[in-house]
């Protein structure tokens, strides 16, 4: 199962006893690069890129799984994920992965309720702290702005023609922990002043440039930004926008296909993404 990446330009934090209505606010777009999940036989084991390992979303989704129906009380299968992005670094990674794994364990034990599928992924990403809305926009897929946070969605997905015109470059400078800043009341403050007003912004004017804009605008402003990525940003004023990914350190572009060399002779290590829709 494929699911793409996610990279979020501007968010708002949402906290709530429901769980179901904890997440986030915003905007971002989905990459034709993410995770592909399987799952075979096995004792319970975890990998990730060849490596074994415990990763909390996964555990999360099979453990909603498990406790959804009563006659399930072994789990007899291990779940690989082959990612092309590492995790921690505000591309989605840990939505992919769990996401993918919801689909495919519905898949498994006969679940065919897409909501629950949402629903078991979104939770084990809030509990985990690794992020607030990114299996909602997975799910969409696309250009999509989240209106409300949590379940049940409500999205707005904006649907291109010119779609192909355009490619995502990202460059991953480095890992950065999201529950540093997801849990912290003075980033929760600094991000939740910025983004009601940028949202409505966006919704008046859905377009790739008004999103890179006000993306720019909210890691800038917001202090979240590293020198290092605002210096790169600087050099790529001439593309249709550039940022950093939230909440990674991590800056990514859009660039119209005549500029994707000048991209790619700024950036050390470049990754060319389309939008996936």
């Amino acid at each position: 199962m494929f699911i793409p990446g996610h990279i979020t330009g501007f968010f708002k934090i949402y906290k709530d006893k429901d769980i179901l209505k904890t997440g986030s606010t915003g905007a971002g777009i989905t990459l034709n690069k993410g995770v592909y999940t399987n799952i075979i036989d096995g004792d319970g084991e975890i990998y990730f890129n060849g490596d074994k390992i415990e990763l909390c979303p996964t555990i999360e989704v099979i453990r909603n799984y498990m406790d959804y129906n009563d006659e399930l009380d072994e789990f007899n299968y291990n779940i690989v994920h082959k990612s092309d992005f590492p995790l921690g670094c505000g591309l989605g990674t840990s939505g992919s992965c769990a996401l993918g794994v919801s689909h495919e364990l519905s898949r498994i034990y006969n679940i065919h309720n897409p909501d629950k599928i949402l629903e078991f992924a979104h939770v084990a990403e809030v509990k985990c702290g690794t992020w607030l809305g990114d299996v909602i926009a997975q799910y969409t897929r696309g250009f999509v702005i989240r209106k409300k946070p949590g379940l049940p969605i409500n999205v707005k997905k904006i649907n291109m023609d010119d779609i192909n015109n355009y490619y995502v470059v990202v460059e991953i400078l480095g890992k950065k922990e999201t529950g540093t800043i997801i849990n912290n009341p003075e980033w929760i403050d600094k991000i939740n002043k910025m983004s009601d007003e940028l949202l409505q912004k966006l919704l008046k004017n859905p377009t790739l440039e008004n999103f890179m804009s006000l993306s720019y605008k909210f890691a800038k402003d917001t202090g979240l930004a590293s020198d290092e990525i605002i210096e790169l940003c600087d050099d790529l004023s001439f593309t249709v926008g550039s940022s950093q990914a939230m909440l990674g350190n991590t800056v990514f572009c859009i660039c119209e296909n005549k500029d994707l060399n000048d991209v790619l002779s700024i950036l050390n290590k470049p990754i060319v993404c389309k939008i996936y829709q």
